[in-house]
């Protein structure tokens, strides 16, 4: 499971610093070069999809969260990225889902408003979706025409048994293809709570100014009840498996 360290030395360049509703923010100054890296990190990845387990959502919400928001097309978050010189992308693993963005230091600001406005207010646009999920279908289709990503599924569900760290993180075709939006647009609400992410900051930047914006980006923003996770207890191998 993703964790945070409940302190850090009074030495270190990083701070950590909790809002009431729950958000985390990790803010590291480094002006070795004048570059800032960003970060979203949501505390849901495959494991946590529940009754959905298999289906892949949270690989889904990696790929809509740039598409737009209620603010931002997602036309529009490209060219305020591209036009402060930076580099989006994200990524899926079994317990988080990431976003993140490498910017020039002058573009610190744009970095943060639109990380702090996707994992807010992403709209999971209906023709955008449509799209990302024949991208997606494609995705499923490599990984079975890869014999490292086929040999790498098969290694995870071998070595567990019971535990949902043995689907894949995409998810399996006869599952996914039966996700309508509903099921996402319920997905991204439930687990993108304030209480269930964090951010990091690294770079040429200033740590107070960090943390006012993303106070104020995130001011409306209340906690949420989550779901419970538990995962059941892997039970001790005692031969070989196969």
């Amino acid at each position: 499971m993703t964790s945070l360290p409940a302190a850090l030395p009074a030495s270190s360049d990083t701070t950590l610093h909790h809002l009431p509703n729950g958000l985390t923010l990790i803010v590291r100054e480094d002006a070795s070069a004048p570059v800032v890296s960003a970060q979203a990190w949501c505390r849901a990845g495959s494991v946590h999809e529940g009754r959905w387990l298999g289906a892949g959502l949270s690989h889904v919400l990696e790929h809509m969260l740039f598409k737009g928001t209620t603010t931002r097309a997602g036309s529009r978050i490209d060219q305020e990225i591209q036009a402060a010189g930076g580099y989006m992308n994200a990524y899926t693993s079994f317990d988080r889902t990431v976003f993140w963005i490498n910017v020039p230091n002058t573009g610190t600001r744009v970095a943060l408003d639109i990380l702090a406005d996707i994992v807010q207010h992403a709209t999971v646009p209906e023709a955008e979706l449509a799209k990302e999920l024949d991208v997606i279908r494609r995705e499923l289709d490599m990984c079975q025409d890869d014999p490292g990503r086929h040999a790498g599924r098969r290694l995870f569900e071998t070595a567990y048994t019971v535990s949902p760290y043995r689907y894949a993180i995409i998810g399996y075709p006869d599952i996914f293809s039966r996700l309508e939006r509903a099921d996402i647009v319920g997905y991204y609400r439930e687990q993108y709570a304030p209480n269930n992410l964090f951010f990091v900051v690294v770079g040429d930047l200033q740590t107070d100014e960090v943390i006012e914006q993303l106070t104020a980006a995130f001011a409306g923003a209340k906690a949420r009840p989550l779901p419970p996770v538990v995962l059941p207890t892997e039970p001790r191998q005692v031969a070989p498996v196969k």
